[in-house]
């Protein structure tokens, strides 16, 4: 195998395919990357066995070949090289890497000992912008939870049909729900569960993307882009029945300024407890007090204009949970729709704008 490519172009492939290789593996050959260059062009790939990732890169080939390369080794010589153009050159199971007046010989293996790559098979296929689905993903991602004992909790719902998609994440203290509606051909219903480390794979890739091809299957998911595909495992459920844990009685309604609210959150949980992060939501007509008092470290207070007509309440809030909802929603205002200071409060924008609608829940914490 012979190879010419720009530096620019390999720093970067290989930084993003490092990404999938596992840390610690008890099968040496998972910290491998697969070098490719045959009459389809050249393509380094990746795996964890759960997730696999195949990079096209540009270049010139001299000669095919095949050939299994310590992935993270790579990386590391790579972004240490200065110059423009790359030459790889296999020969038997070694691999010689030249770049200006640096030339490194890196031990590989035998490109037959990689994992063989995937290839799916879905039964549902649809296109989407690759802008739209990392905002779906961004909208929904940091409620995935990371307890091993609930696997199905430990990815983001889908739900697709002909008339749109729907993701859900939920730990079981709060629950993000995003709804696009938007016609994606006439595809068979899917409902699965995809893992958190896959969709942000696909966002580490996306940057340059215009449009994503997604094919779902029975036990996996493909994303096909113009220079990356991607294929992971989904999780087994079955994913709770969310639709039961959205409140449906919450009247009272508290609209807050987004950014006002996130700025004093992150001031006053200053001093809240490191283990709670608990912050006092007090309302009263037309003003919310934020407040915290910690025995060890002292107290913080903070008001904000609001519109709240309704009796005085006190709820609180772990705040770490609070500005994770905040930083997903890009409305200038937000509600709180409430019931009781022990129920669930739903956050939404108040103005959803385009075809994505999002909701999210968050649960109360007892009064300290």
């Amino acid at each position: 195998m012979k190879i010419t490519v720009p530096l620019a172009e390999l720093s970067r492939k290989m930084n993003a395919i490092s990404t999938v290789v596992p840390n610690r593996t008890t099968m040496p050959i998972l910290s491998m990357a697969l070098v490719s260059a045959d009459e389809t062009g050249i393509s380094f790939s990746a795996t964890d066995l759960d997730i696999s990732v195949t990079s096209r890169v540009n270049g010139t080939i001299d000669e095919n070949g095949r050939l299994a390369v310590p992935a993270k080794k790579i990386a590391e010589i790579v972004k240490s090289l200065q110059g423009g153009d790359v030459k790889m050159e296999a020969e038997g199971e070694k691999l010689t890497i030249k770049c200006g007046k640096s030339k490194f010989v890196v031990n590989g293996r035998s490109a037959d000992d990689f994992p063989k790559l995937p290839k799916q098979d879905g039964k549902t296929e649809f296109t989407i912008a690759s802008g739209v689905l990392g905002k779906l993903i961004h909208k929904t991602i940091y409620a995935v939870s990371t307890d091993l004992t609930r696997p199905a909790l430990c990815g983001v719902k889908w739900e697709v049909d002909k008339s749109g998609l729907v993701m859900v994440s939920t730990d079981g203290h709060r629950l993000a729900k995003v709804e696009m509606k938007s016609s994606l051909g006439d595809i068979q219903r899917a409902d699965v569960i995809v893992p958190p480390k896959a969709l942000a794979t696909f966002r580490a890739y996306s940057e340059k993307e215009e449009s994503i091809k997604i094919n779902i299957g029975d036990n996996s998911i493909s994303f096909d882009m113009d220079e990356v595909m991607i294929y992971s495992r989904l999780l087994e459920g079955p994913f709770p029945n969310y639709q039961k844990v959205i409140p449906s009685k919450n009247a009272k309604e508290l609209l807050v300024s987004r950014e006002s609210l996130s700025a004093a959150t992150k001031r006053v949980s200053i001093l809240s407890d490191a283990l709670t992060h608990q912050v006092i939501f007090s309302l009263k007509k037309n003003l919310l007090t934020l407040h915290v008092t910690t025995q060890d470290l002292g107290e913080a207070r903070e008001e904000i204009d609001a519109t709240w007509s309704d009796d005085e309440m006190e709820i609180a809030y772990n705040a770490a949970y609070v500005q994770d909802i905040l930083r997903t929603i890009e409305a200038e205002e937000i509600a709180f729709n409430l019931d009781r200071p022990d129920n669930a409060a739903v956050v939404m924008p108040v103005e959803q704008g385009g075809d994505i609608k999002q909701l999210c829940i968050v649960m109360p914490l007892r009064i300290n």
